[in-house]
């Protein structure tokens, strides 16, 4: 087993950690479902259309973590990696939420570089880092438009 292949493990159990350790059972239940879908199933979409339709990015075949083309541990992570920005959204002060948002987008940008290292991930060179980090700033701010929208932010 190669480091490459545990990036994704250990990234699930450090954020899923933290998300079961930080986030009470009550916000979790209610969250859980928002993760699955803002994350989750949002990245799996993500993928199908930056990967397969538009070819800007794929992720190399892992063999024990790929199902068809696509890495079945990415949607796991970003499951928990929303469950933790929508709890941890600031909701007192709507400027510091922008700069939430900004720092969430810059922060999963940079992990996408770490993926890109470590040999999981290849993208076109005009992708990085203005695109990707539009891309993934679209993505948050989606997530906090549903969850506010959903009365979930206050």
């Amino acid at each position: 087993m190669t480091v490459q292949v545990l990036v994704y493990p250990v990234l699930i159990v450090l954020v899923g950690g933290f998300a079961l350790l930080t986030v009470p059972r009550e916000d979790l239940r209610l969250l859980l479902p928002y993760g699955v879908v803002l994350g989750g199933l949002y990245d799996y979409i993500h993928g199908v259309i930056t990967g397969d339709l538009l070819k800007i990015g794929t992720f190399q075949n892992q063999h024990i973590f790929a199902v068809g083309d696509h890495l079945i541990l990415t949607p796991i992570a970003w499951t928990f990696i929303m469950v933790l920005y929508l709890y941890y959204w600031p909701q007192r002060n709507k400027y510091i939420g922008w700069l939430y948002l900004l720092s969430w987008a810059l922060l999963a940008t940079g992990y996408s570089q770490v993926v890109r290292s470590a040999g999981l991930f290849t993208y076109l060179p005009w992708f990085y880092p203005i695109p990707m980090f539009l891309l993934f700033l679209i993505r948050f701010a989606l997530a906090t438009w549903v969850a506010q929208r959903s009365n979930l932010l206050q």
